[in-house]
């Protein structure tokens, strides 16, 4: 899925006429960091997928998985068959594996499986359109929300608005696992 969602993010660009540059200043990015992404060298982390779906006009789940082609009413993902993929580690420390299948369409909130390595650097916090819930499967992570740190263990969740400032970091000394429910507006 990683190639796959650079593709649909040069497509779209070009699609719209934008420059990389143009792309860049928009959403804040480096040119390197979108040529990465573009090429499938890189993997962009949910908050810029949302963020560059907004700017290059498309849905989040659009341009996360491409056109639509299953039902809208009923969807069900058998465990190791129907996910989109378990996607590399991104710049704010995780890797993510989707829990919808490719092509669903009409999707309100996009559910992923986070994997924090407490050994990656902290990234950034990030804002974007939306708003998220975690879980915390197995671990701990570091959540930082408009400037409080707050510690979250297995069995704790969070709700947030995405638009604030944010970021999570895996805690311990293995990789924490963590249930995220993402809804964005774009």
């Amino acid at each position: 899925m990683r190639k796959y969602v650079g593709e649909r993010i040069q497509k779209l660009r070009e699609a719209q006429g934008m420059s990389q540059q143009e792309v860049c200043k928009l959403a804040g990015l480096e040119l390197s960091q979108l040529q990465a992404y573009e090429d499938g060298s890189a993997v962009p982390s949910v908050g810029v997928v949302i963020n560059l779906s907004r700017i290059l006009g498309s849905k989040f789940e659009g341009l996360l998985h491409g056109g639509g082609t299953v039902s809208e009413t009923l969807t069900i993902c058998r465990a190791g068959k129907s996910h989109g993929g378990q996607q590399g580690n991104t710049e704010q420390g995780y890797a993510y594996g989707t829990l919808t299948r490719p092509g669903t369409v009409g999707h309100v909130m996009e559910p992923f499986m986070l994997a924090f390595d407490p050994k990656a650097p902290k990234g950034q916090p990030i804002a974007h359109d939306g708003q998220e819930f975690v879980f915390v499967v197995e671990g701990a992570i570091e959540l930082l929300y408009d400037g409080q740190t707050y510690r979250l263990e297995k069995g704790d969740s969070a709700y947030l608005n995405a638009s604030h400032s944010h970021r999570f970091h895996g805690l311990g000394d293995s990789p924490a696992q963590v249930l995220a429910v993402v809804c964005s507006q774009s």
